[in-house]
């Protein structure tokens, strides 16, 4: 095995997760690539649900949205910055990724040209009427992607 692909986002990133695919790379000698996702959905469905419940006007301002992004990108660096650290103290060679966008697509495209071996990803918890209503990340890249997708159950 020679690269391991971490997914993080927002809503995909568990201690769990980050130590097995720590453990994954250094017991196979890979290079472990740490991929955040800037998930932008996330970022609009927070400003229109403020908008529904009264809190900002009806038309938010792109300032707000822009802020809004701007502080994910600090805490996505930030996370990035503490596992870098972690892989370094356990001697796994790693590299790191920022991107915006949904997380199933921008994941397909950084797997097509890393060519990883292993992709690692949080699996968070959901009813099953919710998998059904609204599908499954996941489950949609492991039938796309073009290696093994490890997945972790969040805590």
């Amino acid at each position: 095995m020679k690269k391991i692909l971490l997914i993080l986002s927002f809503l995909r990133s568990s201690p769990k997760t980050v130590e097995e695919a720590l453990a994954l790379a250094k017991d196979n000698r890979a290079e472990l690539i740490l991929f955040f996702v800037l998930d932008v959905e996330y970022a609009n469905t927070i400003v229109r649900k403020l908008a529904e419940e009264g809190w900002l006007g009806e038309r938010p301002s792109q300032q707000l949205y822009n802020s809004l992004l701007q502080e994910y990108q600090s805490q996505a660096e930030s996370k990035v910055a503490e596992i870098r650290q972690r892989a370094v103290e356990l001697k796994v060679p790693v590299r790191a990724i920022i991107k915006s966008g949904s997380v199933l697509d921008e994941t397909l495209r950084v797997a097509s040209l890393e060519d990883p071996d292993l992709i690692v990803i949080t699996r968070r918890k959901r009813s099953s009427l919710s998998r059904l209503i609204f599908g499954s990340m996941v489950k949609a890249l492991k039938e796309q992607a073009r290696c093994e997708v490890r997945i972790i159950d969040a805590e």
